[in-house]
């Protein structure tokens, strides 16, 4: 008897010996350590993570795998950081979102936010070029009628340009344009926006001595070079209406104003 109660003991000493080595195996708390030399090398599989103070159970940084592979089931390393409060956690990270569903790592995207959980700043996620927020400021010009550039000829003529940072996917133009009218005859003309002597979009100014209104989405990822800009050029042409007893005695007028313009994400 005595001999198969210790054949026992030995027996549950090695079960409990297994499940401490497996127990290292899964994990290993460090309460300090200090590297001088060599590297701590992070593969497949391993992250580093770093927990909230208010719940032990939530990560607030995570370095190594983010154990969310993308669209093609690759795995993806790098860096997350999350706010320590559960309302607005996510307070920059380098992540890749699926453009159709925002969800999964489907297109590289660098993104940072506020307290509020709004984004500051980000990286445009579906051409995978330039900046998509904040939206930039690239100009205005006279919105009056009186004052607003115009021409009287019948070839097209620039009546607004400016040279726009090549570092966004789009150029968001809001612009407006109208024929005049002489001794009771209306103007009638055409507009069109070039890009660097490219025809990015065109439209008619019906001969009704009314503002036709447009609002464009340009596409600018051909032109896309950081640190450059190219020219963006708005023209008109007269098609129709009166020739003589315009403005200083000519023809009529289409008019052209940019009321506003900025870049922006796709």
């Amino acid at each position: 008897m005595a001999q198969y109660l210790r054949s026992q003991s030995l027996e549950d000493r090695v079960a409990e010996l297994e499940r401490q080595v497996e127990a290292l195996a899964r994990t290993n708390s460090i309460s300090g350590t200090t590297l001088t030399n060599g590297n701590l090398v992070l593969r497949q599989g391993s992250s580093i993570l770093v927990m909230s103070v208010q719940d032990p159970n939530r990560v607030v940084c995570r370095i190594g795998d983010l154990h969310n592979p993308d669209i093609n089931g690759v795995p993806q390393m790098g860096m997350q950081l999350y706010r320590d409060t559960p309302a607005n956690e996510l307070t920059m990270a380098l992540w890749q979102p699926n453009p159709s569903t925002g969800a999964g790592f489907a297109g590289q995207f660098w993104a940072v936010y506020d307290a509020s959980g709004s984004y500051v700043f980000t990286t445009d996620a579906i051409s995978r070029k330039g900046v998509a927020m904040p939206f930039r400021a690239v100009g205005f010009s006279p919105t009056s009628y009186l004052c607003a550039p115009y021409s009287q000829d019948t070839v097209w003529t620039e009546v607004s340009s400016a040279y726009v940072p090549r570092d966004a996917p789009k150029l968001r133009l809001e612009a407006s344009f109208v024929g005049d009218q002489v001794a009771g005859v209306n103007t009638g003309g055409a507009y069109r926006i070039m890009i660097n002597g490219t025809q990015a979009a065109a439209g008619t100014v019906p001969p009704t001595f009314t503002w036709v209104n447009v609002s464009t989405d340009i596409d600018m990822t051909p032109y896309y070079a950081p640190g450059d800009a190219v020219q963006v050029s708005v023209q008109v042409q007269r098609t129709s209406g009166a020739t003589t007893g315009g403005r200083n005695g000519g023809a009529g007028s289409i008019v052209g104003s940019v009321s506003g313009s900025y870049q922006r994400g796709s």
